[in-house]
């Protein structure tokens, strides 16, 4: 994002979802399988990852 957080949190709502959103999208398009917003997030991906892993799967081939 290459933003300091007090630069993050001098953003409207507005402007803060439009920068994630951004910033997700051009992970995705770099090859990352999951983004999270917040850390609160991360143990749903943990979960997720597990379970395809238990499965005898990848992130990118369920």
């Amino acid at each position: 994002m290459g933003l300091s957080l007090d630069e993050f949190t001098s953003l409207s709502e507005f402007d803060k979802e439009n920068i994630i959103s951004k910033t997700a999208n051009s992970f995705m398009q770099n090859g990352a399988d999951f983004t999270i917003k917040t850390m609160s997030e991360l143990p749903d991906i943990i979960e997720r990852i597990n379970s395809l892993i238990s499965d005898g799967k990848r992130p990118r081939t369920n």
